[in-house]
């Protein structure tokens, strides 16, 4: 232990105040390097945040920010269908489609018009249009995407017996619940469109 102590004596009195230093800057100067640039995908578009505070949206590609943490960016997938299923989860997709064994009723099964429970599975397919409005705007995007939906859903099937539901309204419900629901994400200025 004696000896690793005049060791590392030695190797301070060897290195000098200016080689220090040169060390120092070399690595701030790649700590600058790496954290100025970024990277944005094809499907993507980046809020830039400068101090806290929204500066601006960039397009695909290599784009510079000021290093340091002083801007950040924020990569959202505004080409992407997103999707949300109701009722039942996909867990992989594919030729032969495999869904959790789950039990997500609760979200799914609602009564109708006429008194009766139906069990309404359906998904929603959405684009983000505003990156900006779907960072800053609501502060759990997913749940607040899902409250409405269900709300819309329940309303709409509320309002109609149970065979209407499963057979000549499944298409005036779908139509009614899109406006509705783009209606709702519209007035709370969540930054999406549902397809």
């Amino acid at each position: 232990m004696a000896d690793e102590v005049i060791d590392l004596q030695a190797l301070q009195k060897k290195m000098s105040p200016k080689a220090i230093m040169g060390i120092v800057v070399v690595i701030l100067i790649a700590i600058a390097g790496f954290s100025s640039f970024f990277m944005v995908d094809q499907k993507e578009e980046a809020v830039v945040l400068l101090m806290g505070k929204y500066n601006r949206k960039v397009g695909p590609g290599l784009h510079f920010k000021l290093p340091f943490g002083i801007e950040k960016n924020f990569n959202v997938p505004t080409q992407r269908v997103l999707k949300e299923e109701f009722g039942f989860r996909t867990e992989r997709p594919g030729v032969k489609t495999t869904f959790s064994r789950g039990n997500y009723s609760a979200e799914s099964v609602m009564l109708t018009g006429d008194l009766n429970i139906a069990d309404v599975t359906w998904i929603i397919q959405y684009k983000i249009n505003d990156p900006e409005a779907w960072l800053f705007n609501v502060e759990d995007q997913r749940k607040t995407i899902r409250d409405i939906s269900q709300s819309v859903i329940n309303m709409l099937v509320g309002n109609l017996a149970v065979f209407d539901v499963v057979t000549t309204e499944r298409s005036r419900i779908e139509r009614k619940g899109e406006e509705l629901m783009n209606k709702f994400f519209t007035q709370y200025k969540l930054g999406i469109i549902v397809d």
